[in-house]
């Protein structure tokens, strides 16, 4: 319960912040109830809620509000605080944009000519909102050219992730014979001239080859999806990043190593795209597009050297070879917490946390996947189509995660939100299915295999032919792009990695390269079966998560009035708050400014629902330092905590 002191405190600070300029900033911290003379009110319930409160890293599961304690012991409130920093428009107190807006940044290959409109958006959902308020696409947007650069959405992100670190796994395990997570020269010239992965049993994928271009030296032929770093054998063995090398030459590189970059178009240098996994898909956009500079020890977890951490608390490697978080943390407070660096010089200190992107990430992880609004004999019929047309040599149907053993993660989510088509209601219906096991007061993903379908990528990288083609602002010219896996694709508008498809059927015709054949088995099909395909293509969809009916308690039945902590919130649905260890509790039955009574999603319980006063969250003063780092806790201080 709250002291009559910190009610006082936050009474003050309330009217502090919702007066003169500030009001204009709170549009998507939504806390208060509906009547209760605050402005910040939402009675749809899907703002954000939650004060912004710096998180805190932790790695021991009963340290009250730290990441691991949320993550293990209260997965739900885990996702929801991870999806509201997905979600939240930062404001200028948080650091967002820094000293500078829309000002350009990144050299293109010419080293000079500016790559992108850095500082531009106040929120992921800037770009990635279509549907709004999920983790969609859709916008469009200038980066490496003028012709624009189209925002996937990240639906399924965790099961992306998973595939591409099982993918590298299983080059490794065959390539790296020593164990040493290095492949040396002598490993690259014994190894198999195609390098096959199975995306399920008896489906195997061509990602080039392991072996260097010269032989004893050289760079590998890996498929561009791939980034590879060096490495120098030192005299006792050990090897270490050999920086600045760009291929094995046997004296100052002798190894490499790489990563499969699944985020991102693809681009010319350095080949692959943008981030390998999704912490850097994080820390990355907030920093390019928002000002906002992360602190992340986890990134750069490497007691090895070999340029791969050690697994995050949601269970990710990181390769700090290739991407580290922008705040190098190179002075600390003197508890060691966090970063004074300020990199962006806006005063404004460790503007994301390690502890939000533990959580962020944790949201990522367990995003749901898109669905086929169809039946089950649409969907084989689709598929049918698509490999008569050769379309799934490159968009792959189905790939499989593997079980959890000493070389594959397994499944790290901690649960499903598997999405049918119900025929008789003419609509998609979800249900979660829980992928963890509980241990007393304990949340443990049980790390099993998990068959992906209707995911459509081959997660590679393509020669797509000149109607792909795209000039970069130095006048740099590339074709290459990723496969884009398929699903949701019939939610997407526009298609193309630039946007400039309007429709599937364009899209379709805009194949050339090394999907030349498909296009030309599409272009010679019957009017007839060309529409049959783009109608299968338009039921990959994308949903809004958190109205879909769904049944969340598994007692197989989608209720009509569900009622949560004694309030019916109507029909039964996915909403994280209601599976949170202390549920949120909702306003209810409301009289509004027109005199009609509505049901209100507000909820009544914030803080306990929130854990705001867990030991590790409690931000006294709020403005967004929690106490267990503030020098001045119940004074205001955005800076730092203090200042």
């Amino acid at each position: 319960m709250k002291t009559f002191s910190r009610i006082i405190i936050l009474t003050f600070l309330f009217a502090l912040l919702f007066s003169g300029v500030n009001a204009t900033a709170q549009f998507a911290e939504r806390g208060s109830v509906v009547g209760s003379g605050n402005p910040d009110v939402d009675a749809s319930g899907r703002s954000v809620k939650n004060p912004r409160v710096r998180a805190v890293h932790s790695m021991d599961p009963d340290a009250e509000g730290g990441t691991s304690n949320l993550i293990l012991k209260d997965p739900y409130l885990a996702y929801q605080l991870g999806r509201n920093l997905n979600y939240r428009e930062f404001r200028e107190r948080d650091g967002v944009f820094g000293p500078k807006v829309a000002n350009l940044g990144g050299p293109k290959l010419d080293g000079t000519t500016a790559k992108i409109t850095a500082n531009n958006h106040t929120s992921c959902l800037g770009c990635h909102n279509l549907p709004n308020g999920n983790p969609g696409g859709g916008a469009n947007f200038s980066k490496d050219s003028g012709f624009g650069r189209n925002t996937p959405h990240y639906y399924g992100g965790g099961i992306m992730e998973m595939l591409a670190i099982q993918v590298r796994a299983s080059i490794l395990r065959r390539v790296d014979t020593d164990g040493d997570g290095w492949i040396s020269a002598a490993e690259s010239q014994a190894s198999p001239g195609k390098l096959r992965v199975a995306a399920t049993p008896g489906n195997r994928l061509n990602y080039g080859t392991a072996r260097l271009d010269g032989g004893a030296t050289g760079v590998p032929g890996l498929n561009q999806i791939f980034r590879v770093w060096y490495g120098k054998q030192q005299p006792g063995g050990a090897v270490t990043i050999a920086a600045g090398a760009t291929g094995i030459d046997g004296t100052e590189a002798t190894h490499y190593n790489f990563e499969m970059v699944v985020w991102g178009w693809g681009q010319l240098v350095p080949p692959s795209a943008l981030n390998p996994t999704n912490r850097a898909f994080l820390w990355d956009p907030y920093n390019a597009h928002s000002g906002l500079e992360a602190y992340d020890p986890s990134t750069v977890n490497d007691p090895d050297g070999d340029g791969v951490s050690e697994p995050t608390v949601s269970g990710a490697i990181q390769f700090p070879a290739t991407h580290t978080a922008p705040d190098p943390g190179s002075v600390l407070d003197p508890n060691g917490n966090f970063s004074l660096d300020d990199p962006d010089g806006d005063g404004i200190l460790n503007e994301i946390s390690e502890g939000d992107l533990d959580l962020a990430e944790h949201f990522m992880l367990n995003a749901p996947r898109p669905a086929f609004a169809g039946t089950q004999r649409e969907y084989r019929k689709g598929v049918s189509l698509m490999n008569q047309m050769d379309c799934t040599s490159c968009h792959v149907e189905s790939w499989k995660i593997r079980a959890g053993n000493e070389t594959f993660a397994g499944d790290r989510r901690m649960f499903d939100f598997d999405v049918t088509w119900n025929n008789s209601k003419n609509r998609l219906e979800g249900a979660i299915v829980p992928l963890f096991d509980k241990n007393v007061d304990r949340y443990d993903p049980q790390r099993d295999a998990f068959l992906v379908d209707a995911i459509f990528t081959d997660l590679r990288h393509h020669e797509m032919g000149q109607r792909f083609q795209e000039t970069g602002f130095d006048g740099s010219v590339n074709t290459v792009w990723r496969t884009p896996p398929l699903w949701g694709a019939g939610s997407g508008f526009p298609w193309g990695h630039d946007g400039k498809s309007l429709t599937l059927r364009d899209v379709i015709l805009r194949h050339g390269g090394e999907a030349l054949e498909s296009r030309r088995e599409f272009a010679s099909a019957s009017p007839a079966k060309q529409q049959r395909l783009i109608a299968f293509l338009e039921r990959l969809q994308l949903y809004d998560i958190e109205t879909l009916p769904a049944d969340i308690d598994g007692n197989g039945v989608i209720e009509r009035d569900f009622v949560v902590a004694g309030k019916n919130t109507g029909r039964e649905r996915f909403n994280a708050e209601w599976l949170f260890e202390n549920p949120a509790i909702i306003q209810g039955n409301v009289t509004n400014v027109q005199g009609i009574t509505i049901r209100s999603f507000a909820i009544e319980n914030l803080e306990e629902a929130y854990g705001l006063d867990l030991e590790l969250r409690r931000d006294s003063d709020l403005d967004g330092w929690p106490d267990v780092w503030d020098a001045a806790p119940t004074t205001p201080g955005f800076g730092d905590g203090e200042q």
